[in-house]
């Protein structure tokens, strides 16, 4: 209570310079954790469980089947741990996880070609500066510049607890997703169908790897170094 009244104390332009040098899923964070009536969200509290929703690796698709649509927003695990303790400790904790050059030509994709509300126009007004996917990784995504926008901010930077540890109790790949998908449906002892929502509709049929250069893999590979070493896409 009393860090939410000292932080409304602040003068507005001084909470968005502070804010401004948070990574973007730092910047939720805060802005939730300031926020009143924090309290762990009933859907999961109904399954027994933690989801966290990772940007463009199915997490809309799996809120549709397990939550009723209803979706918790891309806050990070150490949030959670942080805040609800708890709940934390006894819950079931699971995320979904996808190649990070696939993912981030999903992304792109996604931005390019779909009409989107007006909480990711800029998204859209920043990809659409560069002439293809090889155009923008090459001049925009680097390790530096991923951390500010949410749809291309790191996996890892969504999955680890306050030390840096993946802390999830069970990690579904997007490569196996109706496999792993039934497989969390089983530890939840819930019978579900997993829908295909929130779809890029411009994207290539191919993966993203059989059409990009070279050095658009490099750059990818540097630019999620982290999500290549500790999600096993090395």
């Amino acid at each position: 209570m009393l860090q939410r009244y000292l932080w409304k104390l602040l003068p507005k332009p001084q909470r968005a310079f502070l804010l401004g040098r948070l990574s973007v899923v730092d910047r939720q964070v805060v802005n939730k954790s300031m926020s009143a009536n924090l309290h762990f969200p009933k859907a999961f509290e109904q399954r027994s469980c933690l989801f966290i929703h990772v940007p463009k690796c199915a997490g809309s698709s799996v809120c549709a089947a397990l939550f009723d649509n209803w979706s918790p927003g891309h806050l990070p695990l150490y949030w959670y741990e942080q805040q609800f303790p708890e709940q934390f400790a006894a819950c079931f904790k699971f995320a979904f996880v996808r190649d990070p050059l696939e993912r981030a030509y999903s992304a792109y994709a996604f931005l390019r070609g779909n009409a989107l509300g007006p909480r990711d126009h800029a998204a859209q007004k920043l990809v659409s500066h560069y002439r293809d996917f090889d155009d923008f990784v090459g001049r925009w995504l680097h390790p530096e510049t991923i951390r500010q926008q949410l749809h291309f901010a790191a996996q890892t930077d969504f999955l680890t607890d306050s030390l840096g540890h993946l802390a999830l109790d069970f990690m579904g790949y997007q490569e196996h997703l109706e496999r792993d998908f039934q497989l969390v449906c089983e530890q939840l002892g819930h019978s579900a169908l997993l829908p295909h929502v929130n779809s890029s509709r411009q994207r290539q049929s191919m993966p993203a790897r059989d059409f990009c250069s070279v050095r658009t893999r490099r750059l990818v590979r540097r630019a999620y170094q982290r999500d290549y070493e500790l999600l096993g896409y090395e």
